[in-house]
C-alpha cells in the first residue's frame, strides 16, 4: 500500500476541467484530465489517479465508437499496472461499468442462449450468465485484500467519494467496497437464468 503522506487535491486543475465541461469542450477537458493523471501517477496520489481514470473514461464516451469495449480494456490495463488499494477501487469501478453495459443492453441479452467452446473476447457477444459471472468476480476481487482495505481510512480518498451522512457506517475502504458489492449481490436478477 502506498501511504500518501500528504494528500493533494489538485483543486485548480479540477476546476479547469469542470470549466471545460461546462463550456461544452470535452476534448479540452480530456487533455486537462490526462495531465492530472500523469501528475497523480508521478506523485503517487491514488485518489486523484482513480478520479482521473474515471473522468477520462467518461469523457471519451462521446468521442469514439465502440466505447464500452475500449473503456473496459483501458480499465483492465490500469488494473494490471496498479497496486493496492487502487487495484481494488478499479475492480469495483469496472464491475459497475459491466453492470451499466448489462442494464443498457438487457433487452437484447434475454434472447441469447449460452454458448460453449466460444471465445468471448467481445462483450457484445456475451450472455446474461457471462455478465453476471464477470461482475461477481470483479466485486469479489475488489474485496480480496481485506486486511489492507480495513486499515485504509476514507479520509485520503475524499476526492472520489460522494459524501453522505453515513461516513460512520462505512469508515474504511473495505466497508465502502463491500457496500458496493452487496448492492449487486442482493439483486435477484443475477440468478434469473438458473
Amino acid at each position: 500500500m502506498r501511504t500518501n503522506a500528504q494528500v493533494k487535491k489538485y483543486e485548480a486543475e479540477w476546476k479547469a476541467v469542470e470549466d471545460h465541461i461546462t463550456k461544452g469542450l470535452p476534448a479540452s477537458a480530456l487533455e486537462a484530465v490526462k495531465k492530472i493523471y500523469t501528475r497523480a501517477k508521478t506523485e503517487k496520489q491514488d485518489a486523484q489517479l482513480v478520479k482521473a481514470i474515471v473522468y477520462m473514461t467518461q469523457l471519451q464516451q462521446e468521442n469514439r465508437e465502440d466505447n464500452p469495449a475500449q473503456r473496459i480494456r483501458e480499465i483492465e490495463k490500469e488494473i494490471g499496472e496498479s497496486k493496492e488499494p487502487v487495484n481494488s477501487l478499479l475492480n469495483s469501478y469496472l464491475a459497475g461499468i459491466y453492470q451499466q453495459y448489462f442494464a443498457m443492453n438487457r433487452y437484447k441479452l434475454y434472447n441469447r442462449t449460452n454458448t460453449s467452446d466460444f471465445k468471448k473476447d467481445d462483450v457484445a457477444t456475451w450472455t446474461i450468465d457471462d455478465f453476471h459471472k464477470k461482475i461477481s468476480a470483479l466485486y469479489l476481487l475488489s474485496l480480496n485484500n481485506k486486511a489492507l482495505l480495513q486499515k485504509t481510512k476514507l479520509a485520503s480518498y475524499d476526492a472520489i467519494i460522494v459524501k453522505g451522512n453515513a461516513r460512520t457506517l462505512r469508515p474504511t475502504l473495505y466497508d465502502l467496497l463491500a457496500h458496493q458489492a452487496l448492492g449487486y449481490f442482493k439483486n435477484d436478477e443475477r440468478d434469473i437464468s438458473k
